[in-house]
């Protein structure tokens, strides 16, 4: 399956100018400077960089967790001023809720919106179906693997029907092969479920067999190297000539990256 972009298109999240310092009595830290994209309809942008460059704080400012120092953050034209349940985020560490079942955690949104048993369930049951966990239902977090922790956090992302997700290295704590396979079902999920992603990685591999986009972020104080727009036909075979020249080109930015 391939997907282009419609440039055409409004874009649904925009940083204009975006900063952000830090300022302790004794330090003054400096994370980004004048960070300036657009990202469109279903568009999945993946931002690439170093650890401690700040992409979580990024993924904050842009969930309404965190301010900005200077610039605007627009989601869907408006400003973000606050949390929105228009935007999921799925982080490194799921913090699913060890006293809920998988089913529980899932149907949490909609719980809190008043949303009937009958259709929450119903809606939370699709999207544990989606994610691989027909039968787990009525697990607790405790008994289940790293990898199927995160797919209960991505189920209760979706549940709440955002129109924006955030993925903050989703899997940066997980082992090579469970990686690999929720990579895999990421994208999967993604195809079937369209949505405007910003997944934020520091691997190169993950970044190319995900994204639409890559943008290459430096070092602190962060600000975009390269942009790269990513062509290749889905599912992506990480061992085809075409994937591999283009990770030899984005790891060459990368290593002139200060």
């Amino acid at each position: 399956m391939e997907y282009t972009r419609k440039i055409d298109s409004d874009p649904i999240i925009t940083c204009k100018g975006l900063a952000k310092t830090f300022i302790t009595d004794k330090t003054r830290l400096e994370v980004f400077k004048d960070i300036s994209i657009q990202i469109y309809k279903n568009e999945f942008v993946v931002f690439l960089g170093p650890g401690q460059c700040g992409k979580t704080t990024l993924v904050n400012m842009i969930a309404g967790l965190d301010q900005q120092t200077d610039g605007q953050i627009l989601v869907s034209g408006k400003p973000v001023n606050g949390p929105d349940p228009g935007i999921g985020v799925v982080y490194q560490k799921t913090a699913l809720f060890s006293w809920f079942t998988v089913m529980g955690n899932v149907e949490f949104g909609p719980r809190m919106k008043g949303i009937h048993k009958k259709e929450r369930r119903k809606t939370a049951q699709y999207y544990i179906d989606l994610v691989g966990l027909t039968g787990f239902e009525d697990s607790y977090p405790i008994k289940l693997s790293g990898g199927m922790r995160q797919r209960v956090g991505i189920a209760r992302a979706y549940c709440n029907n955002p129109s924006v997700m955030l993925m903050d290295e989703p899997f940066g704590h997980l082992d090579a092969q469970t990686r690999y396979l929720m990579q895999e079902e990421v994208e999967r999920i993604w195809s079937k479920e369209k949505r405007t992603v910003l997944f934020v990685t520091n691997n190169i591999e993950e970044a190319l067999y995900l994204a639409d986009r890559i943008v290459v972020l430096t070092n602190c104080p962060t600000v975009i190297k390269e942009e790269f727009n990513i062509d290749l036909p889905r599912p992506r075979n990480n061992v085809s000539p075409e994937f591999l020249e283009l990770r030899k080109k984005i790891t060459k930015v990368i290593e002139t990256t200060k």
